[in-house]
């Protein structure tokens, strides 16, 4: 037995969550491979708002909007990334999966093409492309060898440090990368910390992915993906 496909109501709040992150609310076409950013009004074919509510609250005013959608379209509501504060962060966890660090990831996460999400994200969230694109860019450098080489992507987690050791000073020092002899990871300049643009590879042809860091004691947790060509 057949079932027609109906319409979805939906309500949805602009409110900023904790941490002031901004919320998002994502519409993709069933059929069409397309996706489109809600931003307050009608958008022809994919949604219309039937009725808002405002709420006067400072900092946390907000309006709910009573949405329908229709028919075939999905969407995606989220936030912004609690640690990072990115679109890449809140895209992966709406998906209940990790944060997309390349096109094919971010396009997976959204559930469309690789084309469909590089032109969504282009127009919409320009800096989050750029991040993508920086990462795509410094995997293909990597893959350019004289030989023929597989890419290995390998995280390297640390943290939460003793007082002792963070006055021996931890959080400053090299860290190792697990497999690879005298491979480590090192800050460019201390004074920054481990966040991205300020980390370099030693002892092995890599480059750096992504930087996580995790709420914890004494600094909390960091998680760097680094992209390296075995020898």
């Amino acid at each position: 037995m057949s079932t027609t496909p109906t319409t979805v109501e939906l309500e949805w709040s602009d409110g900023l969550g904790p941490r002031a992150r901004s919320p998002f609310l994502i519409f993709v076409r069933g059929g069409s491979d397309e996706v489109v950013a809600f931003a307050g009004s009608d958008i022809p074919g994919v949604v219309v708002v039937r009725g808002t509510d405002y709420a006067k609250s400072g900092k946390w005013s907000h309006t709910t909007y009573r949405l329908r959608l229709a028919v075939g379209v999905r969407h995606i509501a989220g936030r912004e990334g609690w640690e990072t504060g990115t679109f890449a962060e809140g895209i992966g966890s709406a998906a209940g999966r990790e944060t997309p660090d390349t096109w094919g990831e971010m396009a997976a996460r959204l559930g469309v093409s690789v084309p469909a999400a590089m032109e969504f994200l282009r127009a919409w969230k320009p800096k989050a492309a750029e991040k993508l694109d920086e990462v795509e860019l410094a995997l293909a450098k990597l893959e350019v060898s004289e030989q023929e080489t597989d890419t290995v992507i390998v995280t390297v987690s640390f943290g939460a440090p003793t007082n002792r050791a963070i006055r021996e000073g931890y959080w400053e020092s090299p860290k190792s990368i697990t497999g690879y002899d005298a491979a480590e990871i090192r800050l460019l300049d201390p004074s920054k910390g481990w966040v991205e643009g300020n980390i370099t590879v030693v002892g092995i042809s890599g480059t750096v992915l992504s930087v996580r860091h995790s709420s914890g004691n004494h600094g909390g947790y960091y998680a760097v993906s680094v992209a390296v060509i075995p020898r």
